[in-house]
């Protein structure tokens, strides 16, 4: 029972504060780090269809998203943005630094929205998305445990 209220808990942190906040949580309650790793890149990957589903159809299928999709800018707009032009300079490799980021504003949402915006082959968008989640992953895993090695924390793994 305490395993899994621990991996409920440990779920809700996925979607309320992504990897920058999952990852360190689950091994702070004692889940080891690849089990942490491998759960965090499969949550990532299974976002990639819905986010693609969201931007596609998401305002026509989903009644209160219209009013929101209304608000954003038009193609015209969006083609004159500076965040696009950087986008399309950096093309694929952008795809891949956003979806490893592992912050708010990054990450798998906003890596999907440029591949979207570049019109990046699906099937490349999902591999690029991929290998940006896993370097993202690796980044806070080996980050956070680098960090309590620097204060000589260890955190017993219970599962």
């Amino acid at each position: 029972m305490k395993a899994l209220t621990t991996f409920l808990i440990f779920s809700l942190l996925y979607i309320v504060g992504s990897r920058i906040v999952f990852i360190p949580a689950g091994m702070a309650l004692g889940i080891g780090k690849y089990v942490v790793l491998v759960v965090v890149f499969l949550l990532d990957i299974l976002q990639i269809p819905f986010f693609f589903f969201l931007y596609e159809k998401g305002a026509i299928k989903i009644k209160f998203l219209s009013g929101l999709y209304a608000k954003l800018p038009t193609k015209e707009q969006m083609e004159r943005s500076g965040l696009l032009k950087f986008a399309r300079s950096l093309g694929s490799f952008g795809v891949v630094l956003t979806a490893a980021i592992p912050a708010f504003g990054g990450g798998m949402w906003t890596a999907v929205l440029i591949s979207y915006i570049l019109k990046i082959d699906r099937k490349k968008s999902i591999v690029l998305l991929a290998i940006g989640s896993l370097i993202g992953c690796l980044l806070v895993v080996y980050g956070f445990e680098g960090i309590l090695g620097l204060f000589g924390i260890h955190i017993p793994v219970r599962f």
